[in-house]
């Protein structure tokens, strides 16, 4: 093979994912250990469909630069520190704006629901704003209703923010947010996806975005939501991933409130029961156990959660030995 296949590259990483059966896990493994899928090692003379992989890489990486958008690989100094340490991390993300704000670990997901009352609001721009005077950058998925108060708030501010999008980035979903997108790169922040120029905003490619936004964050503040709300999928995997999470206290009985009830009352062993995004998290459930998954945050309470995630900073990062176990989480 030729030497100058460089695998802990983003080229390297697309070209792995190119080869037939070869997820993102996998090609990340093969990048970590020098082994290629399959067993073969990196170094051996037969991995003709690795360069002609590779090759085609090379044109990817051309066009994504012309098309202005900025590929950053697991491996890069600017890939999100928080998001290293996750189960199932991207192996290449792709940037418009400020690529450098991938790397400050202070950012906190603010998240919600898409038709937020004025509690829902209130609560993701008091929190946002709150998080922006001291320090905190915000993640969010720039959809309708809580994401683009959050987003809104936190350019307001003067404060980082990175959209998180479930499709490529040369389309914005939805379509009203174009301007708010706009807003976000021109004022600093960044448009993020996992997902190549052209994918569109299915479900399947939402949901694996709550992941990201988690992911990302140091924690999660999910506003309002419903008990089926979009928004418990990255309460979900907020979970998964250890990130605190917190919730406001609804005022009142609201079903857009009562996701953040079940969320704050319930123990979370349960709610593989009653939240349908978490129907097949059984044993996720059971290792959470009896205590409610969320925080409480009042207005009273910003303070205590701003020192909350101030601790949360001094967790540590993923390792290596630890990425070369995941398991593949795509064909």
């Amino acid at each position: 093979m030729n030497a100058r296949l460089d695998l802990r590259s983003a080229q390297g990483l697309m070209a792995l994912q190119r080869l037939p059966h070869v997820g993102r896990a996998t090609a990340l493994r093969a990048a970590l250990s020098g082994n290629l899928p399959g067993g073969s090692a990196v170094s051996s003379p037969d991995g003709l469909s690795l360069v002609e992989a590779y090759e085609w890489a090379d044109r990817e990486l051309d066009r994504y630069h012309r098309a202005g958008v900025e590929v950053v690989d697991f491996f890069d100094q600017r890939y999100p520190p928080h998001l290293s340490a996750i189960g199932d991390p991207p192996v290449v993300l792709f940037v418009r704006g400020n690529v450098d704000l991938l790397a400050s670990p202070r950012f906190v997901a603010v998240v919600g629901t898409r038709e937020p009352s004025r509690f829902g609001e209130t609560a993701a721009r008091s929190v946002t704003a709150a998080l922006a005077e001291r320090g905190w950058g915000v993640v969010s998925g720039l959809a309708r209703g809580i994401d683009t108060v959050a987003h809104r708030t936190a350019v307001a501010k003067g404060a980082p923010t990175i959209a998180v999008l479930g499709c490529g980035l040369d389309r914005i979903y939805p379509p009203e947010n174009e301007g708010l997108a706009g807003e976000i790169v021109t004022s600093g922040g960044a448009l993020v996806s996992e997902l190549p120029l052209g994918a569109p905003p299915i479900p399947r490619n939402l949901i694996a975005r709550d992941r990201l936004q988690s992911g990302t964050a140091v924690a999660v503040v999910l506003a309002q939501t419903g008990v089926e709300g979009g928004a418990m999928h990255t309460a979900r995997f907020a979970a998964e991933q250890g990130r605190p999470l917190f919730c406001p206290v609804p005022p009142n009985e609201n079903g857009k409130n009562e996701g953040l009830r079940v969320l704050l009352e319930q123990p979370a062993r349960v709610l593989c029961n009653v939240v349908p995004a978490w129907q097949h998290a059984g044993a996720l459930c059971k290792r959470l156990g009896r205590r409610p998954l969320a925080h409480a945050v009042t207005r009273e309470s910003i303070g205590d959660l701003l020192d909350r995630l101030e601790t949360a900073l001094d967790r540590p990062a993923a390792v290596e030995q630890q990425m070369l176990l995941v398991p593949d989480q795509i064909g």
